[in-house]
């Protein structure tokens, strides 16, 4: 039972790390194309991008 607890709790822990990554990955993306584009002209903030993704 032990074994199990552990090895849950670490799955989740990678689980948790793997979003945090991916939400760092974002935010740099987001800076790096930070001069407008025609597509997001507030590309400085994220709402656009995610609102787009949501329509879709």
């Amino acid at each position: 039972m032990e074994l199990f607890l552990v090895i849950s709790f670490f799955s989740y822990q990678l689980s948790v790390i793997s979003y945090q990554l991916s939400v760092i990955s974002y935010q740099l993306s987001v800076i790096i194309h930070n001069s407008p584009s025609p597509h997001y002209p507030t590309s400085r903030s994220p709402r656009p991008f995610k609102q787009d993704l949501v329509s879709t």
